[in-house]
C-alpha cells in the first residue's frame, strides 16, 4: 500500500480530503430539508387516523409501516443525491402535501394527555434530530450523501452543522438545571442541597458520554479512522462538548446567587 511522507497510507488522506473542505449549502436548502419532519407528521396523523377508522391500526406492524414510510423514507431520501439541488426536495415535500390533502380530515378531537411530563413537540423535535443525525453521520462517507450536507471549515450553511447544534439546544431544553423552579429555595440551605442534587444527577449524564467520547477516541486511532482535525482537533470530539456543556450549565446555575449581584444585567431564568 502506498503512503505518503509521514508514514500514513494514502488510502487514510484521501478519506479524510473526502469530509474535509466543504462549504455548504444555501438557506433555502436547509429550510426545505427541515421542513420534511412537520410535512412528514401531518401526512403521517392523516393516515393514522385514517388507518384508524377502518380499524386497520389494530396491527402494530401497520402502525411500523405507516410511520416509516411518511417519516423514514423522505428523512433519509432527503440526504442523498437521489434528489436534485432544491428542486428535488421541493418536489417530494409538495407531493407529500399533495397525498396528505387527498386523505379524508379527522373530524374527532385529539384529546392532549396532561400526564406527559414534556410537551408533545418536545418529543417530536429530539426524535427527528436523533433519526436525522443517525443517517447523515452512516451516510456522510459515501458518495450518495451530497458533499454540500458535510460540516463546513469556515462559513456557510451546513446540514451537519445544524445537528450538532441540535443537540446542544436540546440539552438546555431538556435538563433539569434549565427549569425556572432551580434554585428558588429560600434558604442557603435549601439551595445547597438542590445544588448538590443537580451536581448528582449531572455526573449520572455526564459519566456515560465521557466514556463514549474515550471509546470513540480509542476506535478512531485503533482502527485509523480519518480525523476531521478542523472540526474538534485532534482528541476531542462531541461527546466530550455534550458532557462539557452540562456540567457547565449545572456550575452556572449553582452561582446563580454570587453571580446574580455582580452580572445583574444577565436574564438567568
Amino acid at each position: 500500500m502506498s503512503s505518503n511522507n509521514d508514514g500514513t497510507p494514502r488510502k487514510y488522506h484521501d478519506k479524510e480530503a473526502f469530509v474535509t473542505g466543504h462549504s455548504g449549502t444555501t438557506a433555502h436548502e436547509i429550510l426545505l430539508l427541515c421542513l420534511v419532519v412537520p410535512i412528514g407528521l401531518h401526512f403521517y396523523n392523516k393516515l393514522h387516523t385514517l388507518a384508524g377508522r377502518s380499524h386497520v391500526t389494530s396491527s402494530v406492524w401497520v402502525g411500523i409501516a405507516i410511520e416509516f414510510m411518511t417519516l423514514m423514507v423522505p428523512m433519509l431520501l432527503m440526504q442523498t443525491e437521489l434528489l436534485p439541488y432544491v428542486r428535488g426536495p421541493l418536489i417530494l415535500l409538495m407531493e407529500m402535501l399533495i397525498f396528505a390533502s387527498v386523505v379524508p380530515n379527522n373530524t374527532t378531537p385529539t384529546q392532549d394527555d396532561d400526564n406527559n411530563r414534556r410537551p408533545a413537540f418536545l418529543s417530536i423535535h429530539r426524535s427527528s434530530v436523533y433519526i436525522l443525525t443517525t443517517i447523515a453521520i452512516l451516510a456522510v462517507d459515501f458518495p450518495i450523501f451530497p458533499r454540500r450536507f458535510c460540516k463546513t471549515e469556515v462559513g456557510g450553511y451546513g446540514w451537519m452543522d445544524l445537528g450538532a447544534a441540535s443537540f446542544i439546544i436540546i440539552a438546555g431544553l431538556t435538563s433539569a438545571a434549565s427549569s425556572s423552579s432551580y434554585g428558588d429555595a429560600s434558604t442557603s440551605n435549601q439551595t445547597s442541597v438542590k445544588s448538590i442534587a443537580s451536581w448528582k444527577r449531572a455526573m449520572k449524564k455526564c459519566t456515560p458520554l465521557i466514556v463514549i467520547g474515550f471509546v470513540r477516541l480509542a476506535t478512531n486511532k485503533g482502527l485509523e479512522y480519518q480525523e476531521h482535525v478542523s472540526e474538534y482537533g485532534v482528541h476531542w470530539n462531541f461527546f466530550f462538548t455534550l458532557c462539557f456543556v452540562e456540567g457547565f450549565m449545572v456550575l452556572w446555575r449553582s452561582r446563580k446567587n454570587s453571580l446574580g449581584n455582580t452580572f445583574s444585567f444577565i436574564p438567568f431564568d
